[in-house]
Order: C-alpha cells, then structure tokens, then sequence
C-alpha cells in the first residue's frame, strides 16, 4: 500500500485570513513567500511561529 503524504498550501492572505488550527506535525507552505509552519494541534496559523531553516526552491506547483 502507498503512502501519501500530503502538505497543505495557500498564499499568505489567504492562511491570514482563515486562521486555521494545524494538526499536531502537520505542516503548511505559503507559496507566495516560500515561508512555512508546522501545527502543534491547538494553536492558529497566526500564533505559530514560522520555520527556520534554509529556503527551498521555488514552487512548481500551481497554487489552489
């Protein structure tokens, strides 16, 4: 059986905007900014901190 692993991503208006509550590990990805965050399962997306660590390269994938 296949695993999928599956990164949710939005531009950064739209992540301000809805404010959602990740899931414990679960990680997030603004496309516009290449800025990204991970959930702890009890804090909205605008209370957590953003990641650290070497930028990545630019996305390929078409946004929402």
């Amino acid at each position: 059986m296949a695993t999928v692993i599956q990164i949710r991503s939005d531009v950064d208006t739209n992540w301000t905007a809805a404010n959602p509550i990740l899931a414990q590990g679960e990680m997030g990805v603004e496309i516009n900014t290449d800025q990204w965050k991970i959930g702890n399962g009890t804090a909205a997306w605008n209370n957590l901190p953003y990641g650290t660590g070497p930028p990545g390269p630019a996305s390929t994938v078409p946004g929402p």
